[in-house]
């Protein structure tokens, strides 16, 4: 994809100035498997490599200094705190989308041929 492969362009000026200037370890949360310093940015020197759920938990908490187990992600319109336990699917949910939408019939569909 363009992040993993770091050709989603540069941060804006005034972030990477910002970064610069003032020694920030800036930081990125990605799925892929492009976790090294300079990768996403020469200006990102700290990459995680998490679950998607994960990297939109971090994005929606807008920083990787954060106990995702006992602080709040950020708040409701009502200014509620709103927790990654709020937020995450319990393992019936998962189970029932799993069984909703995926099929053994998908697979061998799509790669039953696939060594021949």
């Amino acid at each position: 994809c363009t992040t993993c492969i770091g050709n989603s362009g540069p941060l804006p000026a005034p972030i990477s100035k910002a970064i610069n200037e003032n020694d920030i370890v800036a930081a990125a949360v990605l799925s892929g498997n492009r976790n090294f310093e300079g990768r996403i940015s020469p200006d990102v020197r700290a990459n995680y490599l998490a679950s998607p759920p994960l990297v939109v938990a971090y994005a929606i908490a807008g920083t990787t200094d954060i106990d995702l187990s006992t602080e709040p992600l950020g708040q409701d319109q009502d200014g509620n705190d709103v927790f990654l336990k709020d937020v995450w699917p319990s393992q019936e949910e998962v189970n029932a989308t799993m069984e909703s939408s995926i099929n053994p019939e998908m697979f061998r569909h799509e790669y039953g041929k696939a060594t021949e």
